[in-house]
């Protein structure tokens, strides 16, 4: 059964990769639901926004546009302005969720539900930060 995490807006950010969006959506849609679906586009191609638009019928996410890429930094940021719900699940259109994503992303509710100095919870990064303190559940807490 799909989890449902409605206090979660998840975020995603696209550019010129519909194919992966719809992947990404596919997979979701499987494992879990959330309190919305944000996807903000950084001046994709017309193809792409096509896409993007069928997309929406099936999966029904917000899509915030722009006329053209001005980075990931701006488009991140757009797409939060547009969040209504207290936490915000970012991932880029790329990234492909295991079957036990949906337990993390529980297990982080809970800790920032639990612990109110915890602003973010990380689940991958591509380099090991180097000052780390193991926490919880496979988790670590950054020190610096």
């Amino acid at each position: 059964m799909a989890q449902h995490f409605p206090q979660v807006t998840l975020l995603i950010t696209h550019y010129n990769r519909s194919s992966s969006l719809k992947n990404l959506l596919t997979v979701f849609h499987r494992q879990c639901s959330f309190g919305g679906i944000i996807v903000s586009d950084d001046g994709s191609l017309p193809t792409h926004l096509k896409a993007l638009h069928e997309l929406k019928k099936v999966f029904e996410f917000e899509l915030i546009t722009a006329e053209k890429n001005k980075g990931l930094a701006h488009n991140i940021n757009k797409g939060q302005d547009a969040v209504k719900t207290p936490y915000t699940l970012y991932i880029q259109e790329d990234f492909e969720p295991n079957a036990s994503f949906s337990t993390h992303i529980l297990d982080a509710q809970q800790f920032m539900d639990q612990n109110r100095d915890l602003d973010m919870v990380r689940f991958y990064a591509y380099e090991k930060y180097p000052y780390l303190k193991s926490y919880q559940k496979g988790f670590s807490k950054m020190l610096i």
